[in-house]
């Protein structure tokens, strides 16, 4: 650590998350500065805003995701579940809910899924470990789709309460179900969630502030 501190200038993470957790190990706070990550916006171009009756989840399907604690919160509600991904929960999961509202779909290329994120009412993310800035979330948005996230790791910093989305205490059944519905009512901007999105996580924007920060003298 003492060593890597003294070699780099600089620590670029993608959260606030990250690098409060950097500074609690021992980490030099002055050598931090937090920098999002970025997508290509053609993956999101021209989104439709046209919402259909369900929500989705879309990762992989294991434990530290909160897919469990998802299923078992949307076997209890009348809404439709869209779930996109694999992994070792999957087939379990599928027998265990054949017959709840929930769908799955398997693994899937964006190509193949990115008309079931833009045209859910929402995505839901319910992880029960720390992820540091996720581009599913990142990717939702700019689709024009809010997003209702746990409140773990750097999550929260990607959803502005009641604008582009909310969040609830990761593994809370009661408050997950909660928030479910409080979603599934809620009056959402899709146009206006897609382009912040668009423009907050743009290459052009992350490189102007790369540069700032780069070069900090000739950008005051």
């Amino acid at each position: 650590k003492e060593k890597l501190q003294s070699y780099c200038d600089l620590f670029l993470p993608p959260s606030q998350f990250m690098a409060d957790t950097c500074v609690a190990g021992g980490y030099d706070k002055d050598k931090f500065h937090v920098l999002c990550n970025f997508i290509d916006l053609q993956k999101v171009s021209n989104p439709t805003f046209k919402k259909k009756d369900y929500y989705v989840y879309l990762g992989s399907l294991t434990k530290v995701k909160g897919i469990e604690t998802l299923c078992r919160v949307a076997e209890q509600l009348p809404y439709k579940l869209v779930v996109i991904g694999g992994g070792e929960l999957e087939m379990p999961l599928r027998e265990r809910y054949k017959d709840a509202p929930i769908e799955f779909l398997g693994q899937k290329s964006w190509s193949e899924f990115r008309t079931v994120l833009e045209s859910a009412r929402f995505m839901v993310l319910p992880s029960e470990w720390s992820e540091n800035n996720p581009l599913t979330v990142i990717e939702a948005q700019a689709l024009g789709t809010p997003v209702l996230g746990a409140r773990i790791g750097g999550i929260p910093e990607l959803i502005q309460e009641n604008v582009t989305g909310m969040c609830f205490t990761s593994g809370d059944e009661t408050d997950l179900r909660s928030k479910v519905e409080s979603m599934w009512s809620a009056t959402f901007s899709y146009e206006t969630i897609a382009q912040d999105a668009q423009e907050r996580y743009s290459f052009e924007s992350y490189y102007t502030r790369l540069m700032k920060i780069y070069n900090p003298r000739e950008n005051k």
